[in-house]
């Protein structure tokens, strides 16, 4: 097994109680219902007690910390805007009692309220990197990744993104391209919009990912794609791209990839105040994995912990990658016994 030196270096940070992540969803709603997503939106808000909590969390723990990643996710993150505001009030506040606090934060966001305003409001509070997803130009976007009224959302997203550029400050926009085996070849329209509009500025990176059976009830209509054809997919998207510098690094094959899920320091809050390791296996109860409480205690059942940290012990690769992907695997092993 060859394992890079900027993999070990991410290994034994994933190891360091110095350093924390934590995805928290500030609402489990959503204004968009994409045909492919796997949330049920049954829980609403992230509740104060919760809120409480976090904050109370980071009071226990920043003069132990060098670096706090926080990761906004949902749901829609921007339909609970005020609890990411105040939650970033508290840290920028601790920060300016620990100046050795490392502090980055990042956003994921269908982009429909990432206006020029807003988006101003939470650079201000230190959330500089926002992922945002498209599935093509006007027409296909807008097949798949439409409103909860039915309505398509490019219009809205491209506005914003063009707002964006005129921000004179320093951010990242991931724009993540999402293909499907019967619409990548449809996407060099949209690469052509984005080189356009932002092509040459750095701020705005390429991500291509394939859409993914993930538990939304329209898998069945997902065709699964095997490493090889990503592969050759993504390298044909590329070339439509007219700065390469904007390709995202993410998309480097050549990368050792390790899940936040893998890492004993890195834990997602839900609205409910449940604590999971993975964000995309929201319903399963192996991912239930504790909760916190009003006063910042977290309350982690380590058995079902362990699990999801198995790679740090074989450092299998696959499993490092994604540890819910071995979960499942040897759950199959376990029932075809």
């Amino acid at each position: 097994m060859d394992i890079k030196s900027e993999t070990l270096e991410n290994i034994i940070v994933s190891l360091n109680p110095s350093y924390l992540n934590l995805i928290l969803f500030s609402t489990e709603h959503c204004n968009f219902r994409c045909t492919y997503c796997y949330e049920d939106f049954k829980i609403g808000k992230m509740k104060p007690e919760i809120v409480s909590g976090i904050k109370n969390l980071l009071h226990h723990r920043y003069k132990t910390l060098k670096l706090l990643e926080i990761s906004w996710f949902g749901g829609e993150p921007l339909l609970a805007k005020d609890v990411i505001f105040e939650i970033s009030e508290t840290i920028l506040s601790l920060q300016e009692q620990n100046p050795d606090l490392n502090y980055a934060a990042n956003l994921t966001t269908n982009g429909y309220f990432l206006t020029k305003q807003v988006a101003e409001e939470l650079i201000n509070y230190g959330i500089s990197l926002y992922q945002i997803s498209l599935d093509g130009d006007q027409q296909l976007h807008n097949t798949t990744r439409v409103l909860s009224n039915g309505k398509g959302s490019f219009d809205v997203i491209m506005s914003n993104l063009l707002a964006l550029k005129e921000i004179e400050a320093e951010f990242t926009v991931r724009l993540r391209i999402h293909y499907q085996k019967s619409t990548y070849i449809e996407l060099k329209s949209l690469i052509d919009i984005l080189n356009d509009n932002f092509g040459g500025d750095l701020r705005f990176q390429f991500h291509f990912k394939s859409v993914e059976q993930l538990g939304g009830e329209n898998d069945e209509d997902i065709e699964a794609l095997s490493p090889i054809e990503k592969t050759e997919i993504e390298a044909y998207l590329k070339n439509f791209v007219a700065d390469s510098r904007q390709i995202d690094s993410l998309n480097n094959q050549d990368n050792q990839y390790i899940c936040y899920a893998s890492k004993p320091n890195s834990l997602a809050i839900r609205a409910n105040g449940r604590i999971a390791k993975c964000t995309v296996a929201l319903d399963d109860e192996r991912n239930d994995i504790g909760y916190i409480q009003e006063d910042g205690k977290l309350c982690l059942f380590q058995e079902k912990l362990k699990p999801w940290i198995k790679g740090l012990e074989n450092l299998d690769l696959k499993t490092l990658a994604c540890p819910w992907g071995s979960l499942n695997h040897n759950k199959k092993i376990e029932s075809s016994k």
